[in-house]
């Protein structure tokens, strides 16, 4: 798991994710895997990964069993439609709202050797889902 950090250098600032094992100080015969990342590398590979996840059926029908919760008016092909969108919200939103959307969705994330491992939260998908989809029509 990476933890993510700043450096200053000369007045600039640069972003990194360090290894919980280096900052937790495990003896360096037990550090496995990559210990410190350029922070635009990890972050696009996250959210290249959140786009690609939001396209697997299995993803789209856990996502549309929890907004089903909240949405009853909505079905499956209007949550898969919504999370298609995914792409233009993420445009649209500014480096905070951004970040805000990885916290609802990203509940892990695990690089090792083997590459980078993402456990989502799907109540956040539920979320997310929800705010993407049309809006609920009111009843007269």
């Amino acid at each position: 798991m990476l933890r993510k950090a700043q450096t200053r250098r000369k007045g600039k600032r640069y972003f990194h994710h360090t290894s919980m094992d280096v900052i937790r100080k495990r003896p360096a015969a037990e550090l496995r895997g990559p210990q410190r990342l350029p922070g635009a590398m990890v972050e696009d590979a996250v959210i290249g990964e959140i786009r690609r996840m939001l396209r697997t059926p299995e993803v789209a029908a856990r996502t549309a069993r929890a907004v089903r919760k909240d949405r009853p008016d909505l079905d499956e092909s209007t949550v898969v439609a919504a999370l298609a969108q995914f792409d233009d919200l993420w445009k649209a939103l500014i480096p905070a709202e951004q970040a805000r959307i990885v916290q609802l969705l990203v509940a892990r994330i695990t690089v090792s050797e083997a590459g980078l491992a993402i456990d989502l939260r799907h109540e956040g998908l539920g979320a997310i889902a929800a705010l993407m989809a049309p809006p609920k029509k009111e009843v007269a």
